[in-house]
């Protein structure tokens, strides 16, 4: 706990920022609490009975204490690090059945796009949506469909992308489509009901107080991702408050996990959404986290896989996110900053970072380009990246004991590469102090 973890509490983790702060390193702040989907030992035989006990008062609570903890954590990263971040997770704001059920819902609005992109070119056109709006809906009057693609196709360009499509389904616009339904199938079957819909206005009502908060302290604030089962919803969240908050400054970053299959897909979605809509981009690329927990959750399911089949996959995917992002086309015009923190322990990764910060002529602290590693780990890279003038960053996780376990576990079971970089490190320590020796 102590080497991977800053404290218990904010009073103990101000020695480690100090440290870090005179060392030209800035400091995320994380609350390390995370939930997963936890299986229910009883007979699912009562699924009223189950959900009752699931969406239980006592987790409303939790979530409510963990949203004061965030928020006391962005008034600290105001008060002791302002050039710092405030990192949080929304499986600590929400229940994470919750939040599977909505995501399990906007997968399938998607399958849904999915099925009137006939052409498959990822964008639905007026005589796609048309044509499908017969065969799948009741038949409406063309004023009708006029008027519903006209709402998805906000910036009227003729075409609806992915993004745009999951943007207008909220879950009571799900549910009034789902009326137009000529058969009743996995659409309909993923609505919310009237309780999950009044716990997720709770959660957003949550995570939007503390995104204010962070505005108006003038805290940048990452949103962790997390399992690729939560992720759509994450990923609604992130937009949403991107759309409102990110309108001049880079005041929330996302986070894409290049673990994943359609990480690239993903992130060109949110780049081409912020670029039409007119607001700042910014995100935190990872490589992944819970791999084990995916793999095993696919296998049990009995779905596809979403982890690249391999290592090299994982590498090449982080690269080209990374070059998509600070080649974008405003950063390339000087419109904007590349607003991208690349998190990695991976020297190679970080070295192709520099050389991409180099040739697009940008200096080291005005590129927007910050880099990421974790506390514990991979000092030998951040301490480097700090004394050259880069923007160099610690991830500080803090608190409880308990509550941080899963965290730990991660690191042990996601790094199963530590002792070679650890052995790495020790070589490195070896031969500088044999060149000090020498040089006396």
């Amino acid at each position: 706990f102590g080497h991977f973890c800053g404290g218990e509490d904010l009073e103990g983790i101000k020695p480690t920022i100090q440290r870090l702060n005179s060392a030209g390193i800035g400091g995320i702040l994380d609350y390390a609490a995370e939930a997963d989907v936890e299986e229910d030992e009883s007979t699912h035989a009562d699924t009223e009975m189950v959900f009752a006990r699931q969406y239980s008062s006592h987790t409303e609570k939790e979530c409510d204490a963990r949203q004061q903890i965030f928020e006391t954590a962005i008034r600290a990263v105001h008060g002791v690090s302002p050039d710092g971040f405030a990192a949080i997770k929304v499986t600590a704001l929400g229940n994470p059945i919750l939040l599977e059920r909505w995501s399990n819902s906007i997968k399938e609005c998607l399958k849904l796009f999915e099925r009137i992109d006939v052409n498959q070119d990822g964008m639905v056109s007026f005589a796609e949506f048309r044509d499908k709006w017969v065969e799948l809906l009741e038949p409406g009057k063309e004023k009708l469909i006029e008027e519903t693609f006209a709402k998805f196709d906000c910036n009227e360009t003729g075409m609806i992308d992915p993004v745009a499509w999951l943007t207008f389904f909220e879950p009571a616009e799900m549910r009034k489509l789902a009326n137009h339904c000529k058969q009743h199938g996995s659409f309909t079957g993923s609505l919310l009901d009237d309780q999950e819909e009044d716990l997720l206005h709770r959660m957003r009502e949550r995570f939007d107080s503390i995104v204010a908060l962070a505005d108006s302290l003038n805290v940048r604030l990452m949103v962790d991702a997390e399992h690729s089962y939560f992720q759509p919803a994450i990923d609604s969240l992130v937009l949403q408050a991107q759309r409102k908050y990110n309108k001049t400054t880079p005041r929330v970053y996302g986070t894409i996990q290049c673990y994943l299959k359609d990480a690239r897909t993903r992130n060109s979605r949110f780049m081409r959404r912020a670029e039409l809509e007119g607001w700042v981009y910014a995100v935190k690329i990872v490589r992944g986290a819970y791999m084990h927990q995916e793999r095993a959750k696919a296998v049990k399911e009995g779905y596809e896989d979403p982890i690249h089949s391999t290592l090299e996959d994982t590498h090449m995917c982080y690269h080209q996110v990374m070059e998509d992002v600070i080649e974008r086309p405003k950063v390339k015009k000087g419109q904007e900053s590349a607003n991208m923190v690349i998190a990695s322990h991976n020297q190679q990764s970080i070295e192709h970072a520099i050389r991409l910060i180099q040739k697009a002529g940008f200096e080291a602290k005005e590129s927007g380009v910050a880099f990421g590693q974790l506390l514990g780990m991979a000092d030998h890279l951040s301490y480097t990246l700090g004394a050259a003038g880069y923007n160099a960053y610690k991830y500080i996780p803090y608190g409880p004991v308990l509550e941080c376990l899963p965290y730990l576990i991660r690191r042990a079971q996601e790094n199963s590469d530590l002792m070679g970089s650890v052995g790495h490190e020790t070589k490195m320590l070896r031969e500088e102090i044999f060149r000090r020796a020498l040089s006396r």
